[in-house]
């Protein structure tokens, strides 16, 4: 699945990102004045393996009653800008529901009852602000109750925990403590790599508030 190449398809792309409500300003490149389009002509191809093309009523009948919900930084939202234009497309007649509240951005399609749900979260647990600063705690998720009761959560986190400076939005980790006398192996490609490297150079930046 994850080892493949781009290849072009001219039966892509499967909405039209131009005429989808969906999409912020800062990520609707047509609107912005965008003048190529070659670019969305691209689909990903596993070399062992062919994944069917999205069938947005498919998808809606299955998904039935069922809420999902992407929760992290701005890959988590444009993941579910595309998803919930996709199901538009597929439907545009049927009648929907888009609602803000705070971090939380929840698309409804009223006919088969279908919530796709964003929270923004960046790293996924806490920043808890104490008297020396903005305390970032691996052991404490007070968002885990917006997820309760979802049927499919997909969870992103990332480049964030590389800020630095004034992009930084944590002072400190509470982390050493937690796991004092513990091995932590990260196993994987590239990204595993990074995030490696990552908690490496928080060990030499922060001692544990």
């Amino acid at each position: 699945m994850y080892h493949g190449k781009w290849v072009y398809d001219n039966s892509y792309p499967l909405y039209g990102s131009s005429q989808c409500n969906f999409i912020g300003k800062e990520f609707a490149c047509q609107r912005n004045g965008r003048p190529d389009r070659l670019y969305l002509k691209y689909r990903w191809q596993p070399s062992a393996c062919n994944l069917p093309r999205f069938d947005g009523l498919d998808f809606l009948k299955r998904f039935r009653n069922k809420q999902i919900m992407f929760v992290g930084d701005s890959l988590s939202l444009n993941q579910w800008q595309s998803l919930t234009c996709m199901l538009h497309t597929a439907t545009p007649h049927s009648e929907y529901k888009l609602q803000r509240i705070g971090g939380l951005s929840t698309f409804t399609t009223t006919e088969y009852n279908v919530s796709v749900k964003f929270m923004w979260n960046a790293f996924l647990v806490d920043i808890v602000h104490k008297r020396y600063g903005r305390v970032l705690t691996l052991d404490k998720v007070d968002a885990e109750k917006e997820w309760d009761g979802i049927d499919v959560l997909i969870f992103n986190t990332w480049h964030w925990w590389q800020h630095t400076g004034r992009k930084q939005p944590f002072d400190g980790i509470d982390f050493l403590k937690r796991f004092r006398n513990k091995k932590i192996v990260f196993i994987g490609d590239s990204l595993s790599l990074n995030q490696w490297q990552s908690l490496n150079a928080c060990f030499t930046r922060y001692a544990t508030l």
